[in-house]
């Protein structure tokens, strides 16, 4: 079998600083080395579930954070936000986290979270390890009452509901301050419980400081053809922290709080890490940044895994 012979044509003149720096594609980057969020809510209502099913959807590397009154379970958080003004452009986010210790550290480890811009989406997976999908997500307040909802299209038909299937639901009553951000310069800020657990507190330093929440998550990048490093192995596998700074807030108590995880087979938060009681809720209303410079690699398990 013959083979056409092809005349080449000019040598691409694409710049490797465009395409070695730059996020796909580098001629409309969907985001920057960081993002400013102002305007935000922030609500959050944390609740207990079945011990052994938030550590099957951890790896060995982090540890669950016990609750000791209640045996057998441990803590997560349904987490709804709505970022008005934000580099990555505006957008809403449903976040699923995990309180876990990381050699002594405390993070926030995501299973799971969705939200509705592809911005948003690529940042999160390629450069956090969120394993971030797209949804419909709704956050509305009558005065002092948040009520938030997912819904994602089944990938496999639509249905003929426009909202598809439901994947969960909050609602939750602004209640008393909490705190203000940036956090006083001379004594630390004391909650009362269940709040002391759910937003743990920084020492003073002699100066205002903001409030920062570090969050953590598994970023993995398939390989390509066989092998183990192959599409069915990962060429990149880390834990990589976050930290995001809370620069101005206020924070309130969240009181009536009420959440559902829905059932969905595509989606099956509510299976893997079924919902028991409500632990706490609270409300954040303010300013935060995150930069990449700050973003670390605390753990390579691909490294680990070949020593």
């Amino acid at each position: 079998m013959s083979t056409a012979t092809v005349e080449a044509g000019l040598t691409g003149t694409l710049s490797p600083h465009d395409y070695a720096t730059k996020a796909m594609p580098h001629w409309s980057e969907l985001y920057g080395p960081g993002a400013v969020y102002q305007d935000i809510d922030f609500v959050s209502v944390s609740f207990a579930t079945d011990e052994d099913k938030a550590a099957a959807l951890i790896p060995k590397e982090l540890e669950l954070v016990p609750i000791p009154p209640l045996p057998g379970q441990a803590a997560a958080s349904l987490i709804f936000a709505k970022y008005r003004e934000c580099d990555l452009g505006p957008y809403m986010e449903m976040i699923v986290s995990i309180p876990v210790l990381h050699k002594g550290q405390l993070y926030l480890y995501v299973p799971a979270i969705y939200v509705d811009t592809d911005s948003a989406l690529t940042a999160g997976r390629e450069m956090g390890g969120y394993p971030k999908k797209l949804a419909q997500i709704t956050m509305r307040n009558y005065g002092n009452t948040f009520l938030s909802h997912i819904s994602r299209g089944p990938a496999q038909k639509k249905t003929a509901d426009p909202n598809f299937s439901d994947l969960a639901s909050s609602s939750v009553t602004r209640g008393g301050k909490l705190f203000s951000v940036p956090l006083p310069a001379h004594k630390a800020v004391q909650l009362p419980f269940p709040y002391n657990l759910l937003l743990p507190m920084p020492a003073a330093t002699g100066k205002p400081q903001d409030y920062v929440l570090s969050t953590i998550g598994l970023r993995r990048l398939p390989g390509i053809g066989p092998g183990p490093d192959g599409v069915a192995g990962s060429t990149v596998l880390q834990l990589v922290s976050t930290p995001w700074h809370v620069t101005k807030a206020e924070v309130y108590a969240g009181d009536a709080a009420s959440m559902e995880l829905y059932p969905s087979k595509e989606d099956p938060i509510g299976q893997l890490l079924p919902f028991n009681s409500v632990l706490g809720a609270f409300i954040l209303r303010g300013d935060m940044y995150t930069k990449a410079a700050e973003w670390a690699v605390v753990e390579d398990l691909k490294k680990n895994k070949a020593k």
